[in-house]
């Protein structure tokens, strides 16, 4: 998956991102700044640490047909409860500025993992807002809030009495 958005941002032919993921995407999006700093400005992810290590259940296939490819559903599952220990080591070679958005005490994510997180990457301020594991989807303008503050202590202003010129040079 890392790879695939790797592509998308070099056929959409951008730059530099704002790389934002929750939950699994936010799991792709560690990866996607550790391999390829180039590519992440600022990372975003919300209520996700990489993999650990842990023992849910693989769910039985869904009767009826399927709007996804069902056999993805187990292998995932199997490869995030074998958990990653690369993933937790390269969180420390992220260097974009880093949000973590952790979804509080009503979230099945284990909060501790998020602090632990935030501590490895040398860039990160986490937030907690208590919403559970949709943080966006239970308390959108809270998240906003969040993620545009934060976007917005990171934009450079420009100092008191300093002239800016915008358009083309005055002849």
């Amino acid at each position: 998956m890392c790879d695939d958005v790797v592509g998308v941002l070099g056929q959409l032919g951008l730059g530099t991102v704002t790389l934002v993921g929750h939950s699994m995407g936010g799991v792709v999006a560690y990866l996607v700044a550790m391999q390829r700093p180039d590519r992440v400005g600022r990372l975003i992810v919300e209520d996700a640490p990489p993999p650990y290590p842990r023992d849910p259940a693989i769910p039985d296939r869904p009767a009826g047909s399927l709007d996804f490819d069902w056999p993805v559903v187990p292998a995932i599952i199997a490869q995030v409860n074998a958990g990653d220990p690369a993933a937790w080591d390269g969180l420390g070679a992220i260097t974009a500025p880093t949000l973590l958005i952790g979804g509080g005490p009503e979230s099945h994510i284990p909060q501790d993992k998020l602090v632990e997180v935030a501590a490895r990457i040398p860039r990160c301020d986490l937030v907690t807002i208590p919403a559970g594991h949709h943080v966006h989807e239970a308390r959108p303008s809270e998240f906003a809030d969040a993620v545009l503050g934060w976007l917005s202590a990171l934009t450079p202003r420009p100092r008191q009495g300093t002239a800016q010129q915008h358009g083309p040079s005055p002849t």
